[in-house]
């Protein structure tokens, strides 16, 4: 295989980039680019997930995201929610202003993702976006909270006691 066909160095270049140009386009955001996904994902799932759910969709380290959120709760940017079918767990939710300071930095974070494909053409970067979303989506199942299969895993793991 041609090397400039990796995948995992072609993600890693481009998520480089991508961390580099909008680094710059949420400056004064609460953890920069991180916060940024976190806003946006908050923003775009269909219900609000559990602070464990969210560190699985986004691949960051729970102990770092806690951090992560005290900042941007700190900020009112966003809160944790008491789940309603256990108190224990918490649901992570945008606050009103934290949806407003989301929508203020899409086009500054738009126009620095634009210039990620300097290389593509409008439509095959349009293209080249859908993929990528498409592919995402596949890999986390969107249409179902992490917390949620990942204890249906457990649950099918769990070994089978018998009596003696």
């Amino acid at each position: 295989m041609d090397d400039r066909h990796d995948l995992g160095r072609s993600l890693g270049v481009l998520f480089r980039a991508w961390q580099l140009a909008v680094n710059h386009a949420v400056a004064g955001l609460p953890h920069g680019p991180r916060g940024y996904q976190i806003l946006t994902t908050l923003a775009t799932e269909p219900d609000e997930p559990t602070q464990a759910g969210l560190a699985t969709l986004l691949g960051i380290d729970r102990t770092v995201l806690t951090y992560v959120i005290d900042d941007l709760a700190a900020a009112d940017l966003l809160e944790r929610r008491p789940d309603a079918r256990d108190r224990r767990v918490r649901r992570i939710a945008l606050t009103p202003a934290g949806d407003a300071r989301r929508a203020e930095l899409a086009s500054s974070v738009a126009l620095a993702e634009a210039r990620l494909f300097p290389t593509l053409d409008a439509d095959e970067a349009r293209v080249m976006r859908d993929l990528l979303a498409r592919a995402a989506t596949g890999v986390h199942g969107h249409d179902r909270d992490a917390c949620a299969v990942v204890a249906e895993i457990m649950e099918d793991a769990a070994p089978v006691v018998t009596p003696r």
